[in-house]
C-alpha cells in the first residue's frame, strides 16, 4: 500500500522543468520547483519552509497551502505516521475553498487541477488508512474536476498525469470492488496517458517516470521498472522512495547482492533519522532477512531476524508488523536447520 499511495502521490508535483512560458511568474515558479526537488530529496521540513513563501506571497492563491499538505502527506508516508493529520487535512480544505473562491480567475485550469488534485491526496490518505471506498470516492470526485481542467485547457498535460495513476491504480484494484456500478478497468488507457505525460508535459516528467516505474513493477516488467528507479535516483541521490523502488527491483530480478547493499543504506538512514517508530526499521530488516537468505548468507540473515523480535514497539506498530514478525519466528527456525546441516 504505501508503494502505491506514493506513486497516486507523486501525481502531485510537477517536477520537469519550465517549458516557453510561465503558469505565474518566473520568480514563483522557481520556488515552487526547489520546494518540490526538497521534497523529492526527503528535506521536507525545508520544501515546507518554501511553500511557506509562497503562502506569504500569494495568500489567497492555493497554489502554497496546496503544496504544503503534499509535503505533509510524503512526510507521513515516509516516517510512517499519523502525525500531521490534522494540518494536512487543513491545509487540503484551505486549497479547495480558495480554488473555488476565485474559479471565474483566468487561471481556471489551474485552480481546477488544484481542486481536483486535493481531493486526490484526500483520497490516497483515506485509502492508506484502510477507508477504501471513501477514498476511491474522492479521488473520483478529484478527477472530474481534472477533467474540466483539461477540457478548458488541452496543454494541461500534468493533468493527464493524473488522470492516467488513477486509471491504472483504479483498474488495478477494480476487482475488489466490482459491486460499484461506476468501477471499470481503464488500465491500458492509464498507461497511454502516463507515457503521454512524459512526453508532453511541461512540469511532471519525473513523477511520470517513477508513476510508469511502479507500473512497470506491478506488471512485472522488473528490468524496465528497474531502469525508471535508476533514473530517477541518479536525479534525487538522497530520494528514499527511489531507494526502495531501486531496492526491491534487484530483488525481483535475483540480483541479491546489489538489492542487500540498498536495503542496508536504506537501514542507515532510517536508524539516523531523528523520527523513527520502528516501522521502517522492521521492513527493512525484514527484506534484508529475505535477501539475505536467497544467497545463504545465514548469519546476517539471523542477525537481522533477532534485531526484528527484539524491537521494542507501540501497539499500534506491534499491530502493523506482526504478520513479518511471525515469518521472522518462521525464517529462524529455517536458518538454524541450514546451519547444523552445513556444520
Amino acid at each position: 500500500m504505501k508503494k502505491i499511495i506514493h506513486i497516486t502521490l507523486l501525481l502531485l508535483f510537477p517536477l520537469f522543468g519550465l517549458k516557453a512560458q510561465y503558469i505565474f511568474n518566473q520568480k514563483t515558479d522557481s520556488l515552487i520547483l526547489s520546494g518540490i526537488h526538497q521534497n523529492f530529496a526527503c528535506q521536507f521540513d525545508s520544501a515546507s519552509q518554501t511553500f511557506q513563501h509562497l503562502v506569504d506571497s500569494m495568500p489567497n492563491h492555493p497554489v502554497g497551502y496546496f503544496h504544503q499538505a503534499v509535503v505533509l502527506q510524503s512526510k507521513m508516508l515516509d516516517l510512517e505516521t499519523d502525525l500531521w493529520e490534522s494540518d494536512f487535512f487543513r491545509l487540503l480544505e484551505k486549497t479547495i475553498t480558495l480554488s473555488q473562491k476565485q474559479s471565474d480567475n483566468a487561471d481556471e485550469p489551474w485552480l481546477l487541477y488544484y481542486t481536483g488534485s486535493a481531493y486526490c491526496c484526500k483520497g490516497l490518505y483515506q485509502a492508506q488508512k484502510g477507508s477504501y471506498l471513501s477514498g476511491y470516492l474522492s479521488a473520483r470526485k478529484g478527477t472530474k474536476f481534472l477533467k474540466k481542467a483539461v477540457d478548458q485547457d488541452a496543454t494541461l498535460y500534468d493533468v493527464y498525469l493524473l488522470l492516467g495513476g488513477y486509471y491504472y491504480w483504479s483498474g488495478r484494484f477494480s476487482k475488489f470492488i466490482r459491486w460499484l456500478p461506476f468501477v471499470g478497468d481503464k488500465r491500458d488507457e492509464g498507461i497511454e496517458m502516463l507515457q503521454l505525460a512524459v512526453e508532453k508535459s511541461a512540469f511532471s516528467h519525473w513523477p511520470a517516470v517513477e508513476n510508469l516505474a511502479w507500473v512497470e513493477y506491478d506488471r512485472k516488467n522488473f528490468q524496465t521498472a528497474l531502469y525508471l528507479f535508476k533514473k530517477g535516483l541518479n536525479q534525487f541521490p538522497q530520494s528514499r522512495f527511489y531507494l526502495w523502488g531501486t531496492a526491491d527491483s534487484y530483488f525481483r530480478l535475483g540480483d541479491y547482492q546489489r538489492a542487500a547493499y540498498l536495503y542496508e543504506s536504506l537501514l542507515r538512514i532510517v536508524m539516523e533519522l531523528p523520527f523513527n517508530n520502528g516501522y521502517n526499521e522492521i521492513v527493512c530488516r525484514f527484506k534484508l532477512v529475505k535477501t539475505y537468505h536467497e544467497f545463504q548468507q545465514f548469519e546476517k540473515a539471523l542477525h537481522h531476524c533477532q534485531q526484528i523480535l527484539k524491537k521494542k514497539l507501540e501497539p499500534d506498530i506491534q499491530k502493523r508488523v506482526q504478520e513479518r514478525r511471525e515469518e521472522t519466528a518462521k525464517y529462524i527456525a529455517h536458518i538454524h536447520k541450514m546451519l547444523q546441516e552445513n556444520e
